[in-house]
């Protein structure tokens, strides 16, 4: 089976070295199985951005195992002449800071070719089974030939159902993502809440959707390297004694902002003199209040500890030195972060909406993201409770080995050849 995958958004963290969102993980991941299983001759696609093509064909070169995936070329043939010479003078993703000008300039001039980056090889996409997006819409160029299925990966429906949550140009994005979707379509969901909110909100065919859960990945596992542990809370400045972590994107979803206020209160109400709060992530979209509730009482202030983005080498330390994780989200289209926490063995509190209790199950406590009592109430058991620990850390890991990366790729395969498979019934 020959499948033409997009892969724009890995463009960022391959090429500049963003940090790894979940969904970019997520990409990322499932590709890697996929590339390694018999079941599908990949190629690769940027098919809206010419420079961003050049760029994901420069940084994947040393990547491994989707550096051996060959890319679709642009379907103009002077278009493929530019790409051939830009890519052999591009620089590349290691020395994009010594050479910003050679940079800049060669961007300069694959900007005014994009005009014309509108199509792709005419016999790559003759030969293929399927193509997939996996975030951006679906090129209006890519219509299904007589074989050809077009799939496209929605990971959560929030733009659309809580657009406050975003900045304009992100809702205007997803937007372009609905509309891009026809009825003859396949889509792919990461969680079942994900496609219950899909087909709710646009009246798609349910059968025409297939779910494939994430996972954590191996990096993620129980760290008991005590020296490992003290250094990681020294470099990062984490203090002695106990702490609850919370990892995320800064931003309003993540309801930070009341995870710090419920931090705060089940300290100075049950007077607990030695527990801390690690916040974990980049700043996101309108991170300000979250900020503005840590400086809100100078003492616990010096409790509360911001490290910002941490390299994923790290993060295996990090979850297995908390006493607890917790991840009061307001809408989640999977959760990874509990996911990882819970493969390190690590008590989690999460919401009871959305996707969350899809991952968590009973392994976790299960709290409404507004019930400012539930949340406090579940950090004090959590603290006060050594016993209770042992057990929650003991179903984390279970639960979490139920989730595999292998079994997503297989899931995504079996969706490949289910479409396939209805098109061939659906023309006899």
């Amino acid at each position: 089976m020959n499948v033409i995958v997009d892969i724009p958004l890995l463009v960022p963290i391959l090429f500049y070295g963003k940090p790894r969102t979940g969904i970019a993980r997520a990409i990322e991941s499932t590709l890697e199985e996929i590339a390694k299983g018999d079941g599908c001759d990949l190629t690769f696609s940027v098919a809206n951005n010419i420079e961003q093509f050049v760029q994901a064909s420069v940084a994947l070169s040393t990547h491994g195992v989707l550096g051996e995936i060959p890319f679709c070329r642009p379907g103009n043939g002077l278009l493929q002449w530019v790409v051939r010479v830009a890519a052999a003078i591009y620089p590349h993703p290691d020395s994009v800071r010594l050479q910003k000008v050679r940079r800049r300039v060669i961007s300069f001039l694959l900007k005014r070719c994009n005009l014309l980056y509108h199509s792709l090889d005419s016999g790559s996409l003759g030969k293929a089974d399927i193509f997939h997006s996996t975030f951006f819409p679906l090129p209006q160029f890519i219509r299904s030939g007589p074989s050809l299925q077009r799939f496209i990966t929605i990971y959560d429906m929030i733009p659309a159902l809580y657009p406050n949550y975003f900045e304009p140009s992100t809702t205007r994005i997803f937007g372009n993502v609905l509309r891009s979707i026809r009825p003859d379509d396949w889509v792919i969901a990461i969680s079942e809440s994900t496609k219950n909110d899909f087909c709710n909100l646009t009246g798609f065919d349910p059968s025409r959707v297939f779910v494939t859960p994430l996972a954590a990945s191996k990096r993620f596992y129980r760290c008991d390297d005590s020296q490992k542990n003290s250094d990681l809370r020294r470099r990062y400045r984490i203090p002695d004694g106990p702490y609850v972590l919370s990892l995320c994107t800064l931003e309003p979803r993540k309801n930070i902002d009341h995870t710090i206020r419920c931090f705060v209160r089940t300290v100075g109400e049950q007077r607990i003199p030695d527990l801390n709060l690690v916040l974990v992530g980049t700043k996101g979209w309108d991170f300000d209040r979250i900020f503005a509730e840590i400086t809100n009482d100078s003492e616990m202030q010096k409790r509360i500890v911001v490290t910002g983005y941490l390299p994923d080498e790290d993060l295996a330390s990090l979850y297995s030195g908390a006493m607890m994780f917790v991840y009061p989200s307001l809408y989640e289209g999977f959760g990874l972060p509990p996911l990882e926490a819970m493969q390190c063995g690590v008590p989690v509190i999460t919401s009871n909406s959305s996707s969350l209790p899809e991952v968590v199950g009973d392994a976790g406590l299960l709290v409404s993201p507004t019930d400012a009592d539930a949340l406090c109430q579940a950090l004090w058991d959590i603290y006060g409770n050594s016993e209770l620990r042992g057990e929650m850390g003991l179903k984390s890991v279970k639960r979490a080995a139920l989730f595999s990366w292998e079994q997503c790729g297989r899931d995504t395969v079996a969706a490949y050849v289910s479409a396939t498979g209805a098109k061939s019934s659906g023309s006899k």
